[in-house]
């Protein structure tokens, strides 16, 4: 019985990418912010390649990587995944930026299965930044620990000698999900290969923890119908996260548009 519940668990996370059947429900105040506190970025390597290029209005070309929670399957459309949230967020903070964000997330992929699309699907894009979400079928799959560590880095290595900066993204935040699968191994894992590379790494984990236990978003178990608009409103909540996270040492205030032909300025 516990067998069938599990891997029923596991089918809905690589359809859904929300995991189980606890899903996240938007709290109360429609206006609340989802905003995330400093102390969860400011022990990260920032990314000066891809500031910069926001900052001087340049082109950042952005390739992401992942599973079904950053193809986005939940919320019904790939313009309410994270990463159309993302480049939504970097456009209005960068308006004149050119930023296009390439979404290559496929369900149900081990780190593994990523790393050998790289060459065709990631570095052939040319990306000033590469945001790689993984780890979460690793666990699922008891993938061998020095077998995700030495991918993770082969895949880091392939990256940056491509001249890409590079972003980690670890697994989402659910009690039922972690009490089943041993995240915790791969989260450090994660971490460790991150540090060691000087990558800075997104704690969606620890962030989406902080949102349910500060309410903006909290346990429900039946309203399937809602299931897109609350998916919808946790990876807008994603996309604005990470924005702020990957332009931070962007000095936007520096830059002024260069003046049309004909103008008097």
């Amino acid at each position: 019985m516990v067998g069938m519940f599990l891997h029923r668990a596991i089918g809905l996370m690589a359809v859904t990418g929300l995991g189980l059947l606890f899903l996240l429900g938007i709290a109360s105040a429609q206006g609340q912010s989802c905003a995330v506190p400093a102390n969860f970025y400011d022990t990260e390597p920032t990314l000066p390649k891809t500031a910069a290029a926001l900052a001087s209005g340049g082109p950042v070309s952005i390739v992401v990587l992942g599973g079904a929670s950053t193809l986005g399957r939940a919320a019904g459309s790939p313009d309410r995944a994270w990463p159309a949230r993302l480049a939504v967020a970097l456009t209005q903070r960068f308006p004149i930026a050119r930023v296009t964000v390439d979404n290559r997330a496929a369900a149900g992929q081990t780190t593994q299965d990523m790393a050998a699309r790289l060459d065709p699907e990631v570095i052939a894009l040319k990306p000033t930044l590469v945001i790689w979400e993984t780890g979460t079928m690793d666990a699922v799959r008891n993938t061998d620990l020095d077998e995700f560590r030495q991918t993770m880095q082969a895949g880091i290595d392939r990256l940056r000698a491509a001249d890409a900066e590079v972003v980690g993204m670890d697994m989402q935040f659910s009690r039922q999900t972690h009490a089943m699968i041993n995240f915790g191994e791969y989260e450090t894992v994660l971490r460790e290969t991150t540090d060691a590379n000087a990558v800075p790494l997104f704690r969606r984990h620890d962030i989406m923890r902080y949102w349910a236990e500060n309410g903006l978003f909290e346990p429900m178990t039946g309203d399937h119908k809602a299931l897109p608009v609350v998916a919808s409103r946790l990876y807008d909540c994603i996309g604005r996260a990470m924005a702020e996270f990957i332009s931070r040492g962007a000095q936007v205030e520096a830059v002024t548009p260069a003046a049309h032909p004909g103008s008097n300025e």
